[in-house]
């Protein structure tokens, strides 16, 4: 199954028959089998006919629309899930002050092992790198070491920002001077690097939010990031432990070896949007995404029940699935970390 990303202005999706066709005016840009579709993301003024967006919902193909930058706008879905007993059973253990906590603590402790375990991959294999990172993966190690003793989510939420914030300022040592990259900001990215990480969150939240629905979770109601309005705070809980390995790393990846460069990046006179990332350069950055969550890694869910290789788009839902066990069971929740 596929994920189909329109990033051409002006383009219009429409049916024919069980093909789903991307047209722009007369010409015919690209067409996929319904039947391959698994869903579709939309980027900025992109039209699409109401006979396809049938179609695509009969299906079960899930509809997101971004803004041309890559913020999100919402989704369409299909008859929401009967799985109401997991539900109830969400909302107990959201209301069991020690369960809930204990997952909290399990997604930060994942995000923060992830984090370090990335550091510490590029700092091994990379022939010169600023020895400060050294100490900012041994900073978190010790702060990993404070999740467990930090009884609070207001203080867990402060401590996982600190750490955020120490490992950012080691990330920074992976990149050269010429991206402009000193910390992490956001609402709006101020710098190339922010643009892409902040795209990249943004497509992963879209990945997590689709396993979380498909294993039947309400996507609002989290444990770790509190309840408001139109948050799905359960899949933002969900995909921590993963943004460093699956957005971060990929970041600098793509900004070493030449696939998105400074370059491609526009300065705008809006200040909701000071850059623009080019169509041709958020194609190459997509591919690479879809490329990093094909990738194989070994959890100990992956061969019915048994450790073995997955994808890392398959080690989403498994750990969506894990979630599902433990809130059913009233278990604490394990979160999956890189060996």
């Amino acid at each position: 199954m596929a994920t189909l990303y329109v990033v051409e202005q002006g383009a219009t999706l429409g049916c024919d028959g069980e093909r789903l066709c991307v047209t722009r005016e007369d010409a015919t840009l690209a067409t996929l089998p319904l039947v391959k579709l698994d869903d579709v993301v939309i980027f900025g003024n992109v039209g699409i006919s109401t006979p396809a967006l049938k179609r695509l919902l009969d299906r079960g193909v899930e509809v997101t629309f971004l803004t041309v930058a890559g913020r999100y706008h919402g989704r369409l879905i299909g008859a929401a899930t009967a799985h109401v007993a997991l539900r109830r059973a969400q909302y107990r253990y959201a209301d069991h002050s020690e369960l809930s906590l204990g997952t909290a603590q399990a997604c930060v402790r994942g995000k923060l092992t992830n984090a370090r375990a990335v550091l510490q991959r590029f700092a091994r294999n990379r022939a010169s790198v600023d020895p400060g990172i050294h100490a900012v993966i041994d900073d978190l190690q010790a702060l990993i070491e404070r999740v467990e003793r930090t009884t609070q989510v207001s203080s867990l939420l402060g401590l996982e920002g600190s750490a955020t914030a120490r490992y950012f300022g080691g990330l920074r040592a992976l990149f050269d001077d010429a991206w402009g990259f000193n910390q992490r900001n956001r609402r709006p990215p101020r710098d190339p690097v922010n643009v892409l990480l902040s795209l990249g969150y943004t497509l992963l939240t879209h990945k997590m939010l689709g396993a979380v629905q498909a294993v039947g979770f309400d996507p609002f109601q989290g444990f770790l990031h509190q309840l408001d309005y139109n948050r799905p705070a359960l899949a933002l809980d969900l995909l921590e432990e993963f943004r460093p390995l699956l957005v971060d790393a990929l970041v600098v990846r793509c900004c070493s070896d030449g696939r998105i460069q400074p370059a491609d990046f526009t300065i705008c006179d809006d200040a909701q949007r000071p850059l623009l990332l080019s169509d041709a350069a958020k194609r190459r950055f997509v591919a690479a995404f879809e490329e990093r969550m094909r990738l194989e890694v070994t959890h100990p869910d992956g061969a019915d029940g048994r450790p073995g290789r997955v994808s890392y788009l398959r080690c989403l839902e498994l750990q969506a699935r894990r979630l599902a066990r433990a809130v059913q069971q009233q278990t604490l929740y394990e979160p999956w970390t890189h060996r």
